[in-house]
């Protein structure tokens, strides 16, 4: 594990944030995917860009987005992800 005196990738930290936020909560817009991270509105949708376009998160119709098919590797349909943690989802567990 990465000790205190190493850096991070705050970017990455912010782009896990969201898939996290998007996995526990989605389907949500950027606007609240923004206030539940913390993030300025621009910044949040520059990193939903990012993960959108390499497959992390997928945008629907309306402008919403949800996990996306690169997240696939959990074996669960996407829609049944919904209302649990990227954590939840990746060990099978039910959000019940």
């Amino acid at each position: 594990m990465a000790g205190a005196d190493k850096p991070l990738v705050r970017s990455l930290q912010r782009g896990l944030r969201i898939i996290n936020v998007v996995a526990e909560r989605g389907p949500l817009h950027a606007k609240p995917v923004a206030r539940r991270v913390g993030l300025p509105l621009p910044t949040t949708y520059h990193l939903l860009r990012t993960l959108v376009h390499d497959g992390y998160l997928a945008r629907l119709d309306d402008g919403s987005y949800v996990l996306g098919g690169r997240l696939d590797w959990t074996g669960i349909p996407m829609a049944n992800a919904a209302g649990r943690s990227l954590a939840a989802v990746a060990s099978g567990a039910s959000g019940d």
